[in-house]
């Protein structure tokens, strides 16, 4: 009998996105975030999962990568998510994370 990765901590958007991202090896990239939010419970939030999951376009390195920015300082990676133009004084949100992926137009899709 296999191990089951515990999902309960994340909400619907948030498995079926890392499911779609990560489609051969979602249950390591479940075990990557449960480890990160066991070790940094301020990071248990689901506007953070949503922007690292983001940022890591698809790749675990990128995963730990960010979570790794997160524990330093979480709104960095709500910044770099959310938000275009960040080198002129005019910040432009595009996304908020606040909300699904679905709500954001970042839907799974069946390719």
């Amino acid at each position: 009998m296999g191990l089951k990765t515990n999902t309960d901590r994340f909400t619907q958007d948030i498995i079926d996105k890392i499911k779609s991202d990560f489609p051969s090896q979602s249950n390591l990239a479940f075990d990557i975030l449960n480890n990160a939010l066991e070790n940094a419970d301020y990071l248990n939030n689901s506007r953070y999962i949503r922007c690292i999951v983001f940022l890591a376009n698809k790749k675990l390195d990128g995963l730990k990568e960010y979570i790794k920015h997160a524990r330093m300082d979480p709104r960095d990676v709500m910044l770099w998510a959310e938000y275009i133009d960040r080198q002129s004084s005019e910040l432009k949100r595009v996304r908020d994370f606040n909300n699904s992926f679905e709500e954001n137009n970042l839907t799974v899709r069946d390719d």
